[in-house]
C-alpha cells in the first residue's frame, strides 16, 4: 500500500515564504485583513449577532494574520494591485496552505506506544494517559496548537483602558524618553483606528464590487490624517507613531517558524514611504500599547527596577480596585502578612472578606517565554510554575491559615488586623497581569491543587477576565455564585478562554441540558458578553446586560427577594440567594405564581401562610412564610417549621424565608445545615407532617390548599388544633 505523503510544518512554512516573495503578496495580506478583521454589516445594526460573525471558521485567526504580515515584512513594501481573478487564485491557494499548516501542528501518533501501556490488568488507557501519549516527548503539540490558534482572551478596548491604568506611574519616564504620556499614546492609536475605519467605509460605499478593487490603501495613513483626527500637536503624534513604527524588514531575519518572535507584533506600524504608514491589525496595535512600554523601560537599567515595581503594584492595586467595586472598599485589604507567633508564614496580595466567604488573591506579572509558546513541555511547565503554580501554593497556604483562624494578620505597616471569624468558604485565586495564551488550558494540564470542604477549586485568570467579571456581574451575591458554580465544575469545562465560561453563565447559569463528564464551549458563545462590554465601555447603543440568566428574575417576586439579598453579609440570606439562583426556570416560575397567590390570600385574611419546596435530589429545600407577625414570633415559627421539614425530608440543609405580604419584601432568612441523623424525638414531632416528595407534589398540594383558605378571622388557636403555620401537625407540637 502506498503511504500518503504529508508535508511537515517546516516545509509548509518554507512554501509560505516562497509565496510571500511574489509581487502582490502585500495586497493578498491586505485582502485577508480587510475580510477577517472588520465586521461587514449590511443594513444591520451592531449587535450580538453581528459580533458572532468574527467566529466564522472560514476567517483566519489573528495569529495567522500576524504570520502573513511577518512574512510580507521579510521583503520591502511593494504596493501592487491585483486583478480580481489573480487575487481570488492567490488567496485561495494561501488559505489552503494555512489549513495544511494547522494540521501539521499535531505530531504523528506512534500507535505502538499504546500497546506498551495496555496490560491484562489494565486493558484500557485512561484519558489522561492517552493525552500524554499523544502529545509526546518534549513538544506538547496540543498545548502549542491551543496557544497559536486559541483566539483572544481580552477585548481591545481593555488593552486601551488597562494600559492607561498600568503605566500611569511611568508617565514621567515616557515623556522624557519618548515624548508622550500614556494617555496621549491611547488618543493617537484611537485616531488611527478611526482614520482606517473611515477609509474602509468610504471604499465600500464607493465600490460596487466585492471584494474591493484595491485593499492596501484602506490600511495606509499619514501624519496629517492622524493629527486632524485626534487634535494633538504634530510632534506628539509623530512621537507616538515612531514608537510603534519601523521599516518592514527590520528585525525579521529571526522569523523562521510560526513560533519565532515576530517583530511586527512589537512594531505593528510599518513605514511604507515618506510620511506614509501602514498598519494591518488594530488589535495588534492596542496589544502593543499594553505590552511594549515595559520593554522600553528595560533599556534603561536605572529605571528598570522602578518599572518592575510599578508593574507588580499595578496587578495588585487593579485587582483590589475591581473587587472593591463589587464588595466595597471596607471588605477588601491588600498586602497582608500571616504570622504564626513571630514567624511569618505567608503573604496575601489581596483579601476579600464578605460574611462567611473570602477570596484570596495572589498576583503575578510573569510572561510566557518564546520557547514555551513553541510547545516545549519543560519550558511550559517552568513558565507556568513561575507565573501560576507558586502563586497558587501561596494562596492555598494562606487559605488554610484563614480557615484555621489561629494565626495573626498584619498589614503593610506591621499593625495587627482583626482576624476573620467563622469563615466557611475560601476561593483561592491567581491573577496575572500579562495576557497568557491558552491560560485555561494550561491551568487544566499543569496546575497541582487541593480541594477541601472549605477551600474551593482554584481560579486562574488574567486581569482582563477579572475586569469583565466585576463589570458584568452586578453584586457580591452574583460574583460569589459564579465563583461557587465555576469551582464546582472544576476542570470539567473546556474552553480556550475563561471569558467563554463567564459568557455561558450570564446566558444560562452554567446549566446544560444533559449531565456530562466534560463540557466543551466554543468561542462564539462570548459574543453577548463582548457586545455588553462595548455598550458599557464604548458607548455603543444596546443593552448593558445581555438577556439570559442575569435578567431572568427581573420584575418578579423571586427577583425582588434576590435584590434584598444580593448585598447582604448575613449567611442565611446568602445561602438563600445561592439556592434561588440554582433553581430551574420552571421552579422559579412556580414559586413566583405561588408567592402571588399567598400575598393575595394573606392580605385578604390577615393570617399566616406558607409554601414549601423540597429538593430531594440535593437533600435540601426551601420554605417561605408569609406574615406580619412580630419578629420573635415569626422567627421561632420559621425555625421550627424548617427543622421539621428538613428532618422529614431527610435533608442535610434547609432554607427558610419570611416574606412581608404587605410590603412585598423579604423580612429575614434562616439557614439550617447538619448531616441528617435519625431521631426518635423528631420522629414524634413530624408524625403528622404532610409529606412533600417532589416539585409536582408541591404544586398539587399548594393549588389544592389555596382554594380552601379560610375567611379572615382572629379566632384563638387551641393546643390540639392544626398549627396556623400550615405544617399539618398540632399547634402544641409545632409553633407553640
Amino acid at each position: 500500500m502506498e503511504r500518503f505523503s504529508v508535508r511537515t510544518e517546516k516545509e509548509i512554512f518554507a512554501l509560505l515564504e516562497e509565496l510571500s516573495l511574489q509581487d502582490g503578496f502585500w495586497e493578498v495580506v491586505a485582502f485577508f485583513c480587510w475580510k477577517d478583521t472588520f465586521l461587514h454589516i449590511v443594513d444591520q445594526k451592531l449587535d450580538e449577532k453581528a459580533l458572532a460573525q468574527q467566529f466564522d471558521r472560514t476567517k483566519l485567526s489573528r495569529t495567522e494574520l500576524s504570520t502573513l504580515i511577518g512574512l510580507a515584512s521579510k521583503t520591502d513594501f511593494v504596493a501592487k494591485q491585483l486583478s480580481f481573478d489573480e487575487l481570488k487564485e492567490r488567496a485561495g491557494e494561501l488559505w489552503a496552505i494555512l489549513e495544511e499548516l494547522h494540521q501539521s501542528f499535531y505530531l504523528p501518533i506512534d500507535f505502538s506506544r499504546f500497546a506498551e501501556n495496555v496490560t491484562a490488568d489494565k486493558p484500557i488507557v485512561s484519558p489522561s494517559s492517552l493525552f500524554k501519549l499523544i502529545q509526546g516527548g518534549e513538544q506538547n503539540s496540543f498545548m502549542r496548537e491551543a496557544i497559536f490558534y486559541g483566539g483572544d482572551g481580552a477585548f481591545k478596548h481593555q488593552y486601551r483602558d488597562l494600559a492607561r491604568r498600568r503605566y500611569i506611574n511611568d508617565n514621567d519616564w515616557l515623556i522624557a524618553n519618548k515624548g508622550f504620556n500614556i494617555d496621549q499614546a491611547a488618543v493617537v492609536i484611537s485616531a488611527i483606528d478611526k482614520v482606517q475605519l473611515q477609509k474602509v467605509n468610504r471604499a465600500i460605499s464607493e465600490s460596487r464590487s466585492w471584494p474591493l478593487p484595491y485593499h492596501l490603501p484602506v490600511f495606509m495613513f499619514n501624519l496629517e490624517d492622524v493629527c486632524d483626527q485626534c487634535g494633538l500637536e504634530k510632534e506628539i503624534v509623530e512621537a507616538v507613531i515612531s514608537a510603534f513604527a519601523t521599516l518592514p524588514k527590520v528585525g525579521m531575519d529571526c522569523f523562521k517558524t510560526v513560533d519565532d518572535f515576530n517583530h511586527r507584533n512589537a512594531f505593528p506600524i510599518m513605514i511604507a514611504g515618506e510620511n506614509t504608514y501602514i498598519s494591518f491589525q488594530s488589535y495588534a496595535l492596542w496589544e502593543s500599547l499594553y505590552e511594549s512600554p515595559f520593554f522600553w523601560f528595560g533599556t534603561d537599567k536605572k529605571y528598570n527596577v522602578t518599572a518592575s515595581k510599578n508593574r507588580g503594584t499595578f496587578t495588585e492595586s487593579f485587582s483590589a480596585e475591581r473587587l472593591a467595586s463589587v464588595f466595597g472598599e471596607e471588605n477588601v485589604q491588600s498586602n497582608l502578612d500571616i504570622y504564626d507567633g513571630k514567624n511569618k508564614i505567608g503573604e496575601i496580595d489581596v483579601l476579600v472578606t464578605f460574611g462567611a466567604f473570602a477570596i484570596v488573591v495572589q498576583a503575578k506579572s510573569k510572561k510566557l517565554t518564546i520557547e514555551a509558546r513553541k510547545g516545549n513541555s519543560q519550558q511550559l511547565k517552568s513558565d507556568f510554575k513561575n507565573a501560576i503554580q507558586d502563586a497558587y501554593d501561596q494562596a492555598y497556604l494562606c487559605s488554610e491559615a484563614l480557615i484555621d483562624g489561629s494565626y495573626t494578620l498584619k498589614d503593610a505597616n506591621g499593625l495587627a488586623v482583626n482576624p476573620v471569624a467563622n469563615l466557611k468558604t475560601v476561593f483561592p485565586m491567581c491573577v496575572v497581569s500579562e495576557y497568557f495564551p491558552a491560560l485555561a488550558a494550561q491551568a487544566r494540564e499543569f496546575l497541582n491543587y487541593q480541594i477541601t470542604s472549605s477551600i474551593k477549586h482554584p481560579y486562574v485568570m488574567d486581569v482582563f477576565l477579572l475586569d469583565m467579571i466585576t463589570e458584568i456581574l452586578p453584586s457580591p451575591l452574583w460574583v460569589l455564585d459564579y465563583f461557587m458554580k465555576r469551582s464546582d465544575f472544576g476542570n470539567s469545562i473546556v474552553s480556550n478562554h475563561e471569558l467563554v465560561t463567564l459568557s455561558i453563565y450570564i446566558k444560562q447559569n452554567l446549566f446544560f441540558d444533559e449531565k456530562a463528564d466534560l463540557v466543551m464551549l466554543d468561542d462564539d458563545i462570548s459574543a453577548d458578553l463582548e457586545f455588553a462590554m462595548l455598550v458599557r465601555r464604548e458607548g455603543v447603543e444596546g443593552k448593558r446586560t445581555p438577556d439570559g440568566f442575569l435578567t431572568a428574575h427581573k420584575n418578579t417576586h423571586v427577583g425582588s427577594i434576590i435584590t434584598d439579598i444580593e448585598h447582604s453579609k448575613d449567611y442565611a440570606r446568602q445561602m438563600a440567594g445561592f439556592h434561588l439562583l440554582s433553581l430551574s426556570g420552571q421552579s422559579v416560575k412556580s414559586i413566583n405564581n405561588a408567592i402571588s397567590k399567598m400575598i393575595t390570600q394573606s392580605n385578604l385574611d390577615g393570617r399566616h401562610h406558607d409554601i414549601a419546596l423540597p429538593l430531594i435530589d440535593v437533600k435540601s429545600g426551601l420554605i417561605i412564610h408569609f406574615n406580619e407577625d412580630d419578629h420573635e414570633t415569626a422567627y421561632k415559627r420559621l425555625i421550627t417549621h424548617c427543622e421539621k421539614r428538613k428532618y422529614a425530608c431527610k435533608a442535610n440543609s434547609w432554607i427558610g424565608l419570611c416574606f412581608s405580604p404587605r410590603y412585598r419584601r423579604l423580612r429575614f432568612a434562616s439557614y439550617h445545615e447538619s448531616e441528617w441523623a435519625e431521631s426518635p424525638e423528631m420522629d414524634e414531632l413530624v408524625a403528622d407532617l404532610k409529606p412533600f416528595s417532589s416539585m409536582k407534589t408541591f404544586q398539587d398540594n399548594y393549588h389544592k390548599s389555596s382554594q380552601t383558605q379560610p375567611e379572615r378571622t382572629r379566632q384563638k388557636v387551641g393546643r390540639n388544633d392544626p398549627c396556623p403555620c400550615g405544617s399539618g401537625v398540632k399547634y402544641k407540637r409545632c409553633c407553640l
